[in-house]
């Protein structure tokens, strides 16, 4: 594909700021766009590290006051976004701060702008969310983990309790109004969810460059960012405490939030919020432990790019052949998921009778569509009767 030739065009609504102790600004943020009431949402598990507190506390220097919803769980639920609008609603709040990974943040969007639309949120599911109206009410992320990019994307993933399954949506009106990326608040973040969110981002970065909406801005911007996770994830991983890691996993996971932003993930997350879903298991982990099975399926779509994922990911491919030094791509992503000791898909609860299902499912997903290679549910299937064995 000869990107030079093609229109392509992208916009940030999203406000970003980036640095240690950004944080402290989203007090002066709301207050110079007149608010008056945040309702913080969040994981109530950071009450235990005092770091709601500590983000609370430079709005409340402005005299604003804080409403606290910490009903965000690790999947969020359309039930919980049910309750966050009530909540929102009844203290009046006009200002929404979300503090968490990728379930904080996009359940923060959701509740924003059904707050202003009709239905449920189900009823808006697809890549493009048909929200009638936009939210009134401005939204600032705090992204507590290096993964998800949801502190900038329009994007948002809610499962639907009624049939066990994630939801996908898309809309302008889901993109958050700022987003302070403080590399400070994911340092307590414990070694396994580093690697799960982190694992998240690459895949991401990797994604959206192999969509078949990939562009030369999100080609260029992938690259950048599977380099600063492939050489900080591990570190970050092993020390949370580094703060040069841990920046530029901060970095890494901004970028590739862009990446998908612009060009959508592809079969990877078609079967990881599938199998989330169901099994109630991590997005990230899910997530990484597709990657390689996806990565395969499409081997044959473009050498040339996957060989320079392969040196993104810190591969020397001199003396390869551009075939080969693709495939390395593959052994590369592998030999991180070992190195970082992910579990393997038994520990995850996939069961051989659940694959109909399954690929069902994710042939339905709207990353489907974007994936390079066509895939129908037998590709899926097999994708999965893969994984089992291996």
């Amino acid at each position: 594909m000869n990107l030079a030739l093609v229109q392509h065009a992208f916009s940030m609504k999203t406000l970003v700021e980036y640095g240690p102790e950004v944080f402290r600004k989203s007090g002066d943020i709301v207050k110079q766009s007149g608010g008056k009431k945040v309702l913080l949402v969040t994981d109530g598990n950071f009450a235990k590290t005092g770091l709601i507190e500590k983000v609370s506390q430079p709005i409340k220097e402005k005299q604003i006051a804080v409403e606290l919803f910490d009903r965000v769980t690790t999947e969020p639920t359309d039930t919980i976004v049910q309750e966050g609008v009530a909540r929102l609603k009844e203290s009046k709040s006009d200002f929404i701060v979300a503090l968490g990974g990728g379930s904080a943040m996009d359940a923060a969007k959701c509740i924003g702008v059904m707050a202003e639309n009709p239905g449920r949120i189900m009823d808006y599911e697809g890549v493009e969310s048909n929200f009638p109206n936009d939210g009134k009410c401005p939204l600032i992320t705090l992204p507590t983990t290096s993964g998800s990019g949801a502190e900038i994307a329009g994007w948002a993933v809610i499962t639907d309790t009624s049939r066990n399954y994630k939801m996908s949506l898309g809309s302008p009106y889901l993109k958050p109004d700022y987003a302070l990326v403080d590399p400070v608040l994911t340092l307590d973040l414990p070694p396994a969810q580093t690697a799960y969110s982190g694992f998240d981002a690459l895949s991401q970065a990797i994604e959206g460059m192999l969509s078949k909406r990939r562009t030369p801005i999100s080609l260029a911007l992938g690259m950048c960012a599977v380099k600063l996770i492939a050489e900080n994830l591990p570190r970050a991983a092993a020390r949370g405490w580094d703060l040069e890691a841990r920046s530029n996993m901060s970095t890494g996971s901004l970028l590739a939030g862009i990446v998908i932003d612009i060009s959508g993930c592809i079969a990877v997350h078609s079967l990881a919020e599938t199998i989330g879903g169901m099994y109630h298991q991590p997005h990230g982990l899910c997530v990484a432990l597709f990657l390689p099975h996806v990565m395969k399926f499409n081997f044959s779509g473009d050498y040339s790019l996957l060989a320079q994922i392969a040196r993104a990911l810190g591969v020397n491919t001199e003396g390869y052949s551009t075939r080969d030094a693709a495939e390395l791509s593959i052994f590369r992503v592998n030999q991180l998921l070992d190195d970082l000791k992910f579990p393997g898909f038994h520990e995850i609860g996939l069961k051989e009778e659940d694959i109909p299902k399954i690929a069902e499912l994710a042939s339905r997903n709207v990353c489907t569509a974007d994936n390079p290679r066509p895939m129908g549910v037998g590709d899926f299937e097999a994708i999965l009767r893969e994984a089992v064995k291996g």
